[in-house]
């Protein structure tokens, strides 16, 4: 019995296991959550690179109103 996997060291009687409806229900979710941050992530990534190259533009244009 000493598989590879681990276990739980007793038995559980009369279990039926995970309910088959339960494996599409988890990776369902997972895909919505996941796409969701991730998608957040990149809305999060995009802002801060915008605000970096608008930072940059207005260091590198001459200012007006200096010595000529």
């Amino acid at each position: 019995m000493g598989g590879f996997f681990p276990s739980f060291p007793f038995y559980i009687p009369h279990s039926e296991g995970i309910a088959h409806w339960f494996d599409i229900f988890w990776w369902s979710f997972q895909l919505i959550v996941m796409g969701g941050l991730l998608l957040a992530l990149r809305k999060l990534a995009i802002g801060a690179d915008r605000e970096r190259n608008n930072g940059s533009a207005q260091q590198s244009s001459p200012q007006s109103g200096g010595p000529a």
